[in-house]
């Protein structure tokens, strides 16, 4: 079965031809999420960046703010940069960003070649996949686009810690006076994001690394053997997301080798 939130296979390859690509790009750390997204935004020119996060706004209902800060390039090569901030006030932050997502595509349609849209830490990308791909079939200006990957970077540093982690998933912040915490424990926001993603991006051990609890027989870590386990079982799964570009991702969509979820 396709996975309704994607374009069909057949549709696929011909709207990568004569349509504008999004890929929705996920993550469980921010530092992870931001490396991925600027090696990504490096390997296309004409692509323009979409990235939201959140903050506190103790003046705000929700005691939450949305920002979204957008790079979009420029005829002269230059890259336009703004940002922008807004109440989280619908029923949850997913509605509020995949509704602000349309809008602002919307705005933006036929001023890039690609649009790479870095999602809040945590939060999954296939309600906003299928919401993008209704709005694009509904809507004439939605015509030109079509949603083409959802991506899901993960650091190899701490990410054992971070799989076995049961405390709740730090949005923003570092501690209890300033942090912005999910429901959700880290180790099951980590899985869900890899699980549902068609790309799955690795970025090696530049750190610390990880604890020994998975070291096999001879001492090597695992940890993208349990990436492995944990993604669909035809998902891209690449070793190094900073040797892959936007390009590639869009390959792939062209020849037909995205997930089909189940």
């Amino acid at each position: 079965m396709i996975h309704p939130h994607l374009q069909t296979q057949g549709n696929a390859e011909r709207n990568a031809e004569d349509r504008t690509p999004v890929v929705l790009l996920t993550g469980a750390d921010r530092l992870s999420l931001d490396a991925v997204a600027f090696s990504l935004a490096d390997s296309l020119p004409r692509v323009c960046t979409i990235t939201y996060d959140v903050r506190p706004n103790d003046a705000a209902e929700s005691g939450l703010d949305i920002i979204r800060n957008i790079a979009r390039p420029q005829v002269s090569g230059v890259v336009f940069g703004e940002s922008d901030s807004f109440g989280l006030e619908e029923c949850c932050m997913s509605c509020t960003v995949k509704h602000d997502i349309g809008r602002t595509l919307e705005s933006l349609h036929g001023k890039a070649d690609a649009f790479l849209i870095s999602l809040p830490v945590g939060l999954e990308a296939t309600p906003v996949a299928q919401y993008l791909a209704d709005s694009f079939s509904l809507n004439e200006w939605g015509g030109s686009m079509f949603v083409g990957a959802i991506a899901n970077a993960v650091g190899l540093d701490e990410f054992e810690e971070r799989f076995f982690d049961d405390d709740r998933l730090c949005l923003y912040g570092l501690g209890a006076e300033d942090g912005i915490y999910d429901e959700r424990s880290t180790g099951a926001v980590v899985s869900r994001l890899i699980r549902e993603a068609t790309c799955v991006l690795e970025l090696p051990v530049v750190g610390a690394g990880c604890l020994a609890r998975h070291l096999d027989a001879d001492g090597e870590c695992r940890c993208r053997d349990i990436i492995r386990a944990i993604a669909k079982h035809d998902a891209l799964v690449h070793e190094d997301a900073r040797d892959i570009g936007l390009g590639d991702l869009m390959h792939h969509v062209r020849h037909g080798e995205r997930v089909q979820m189940r």
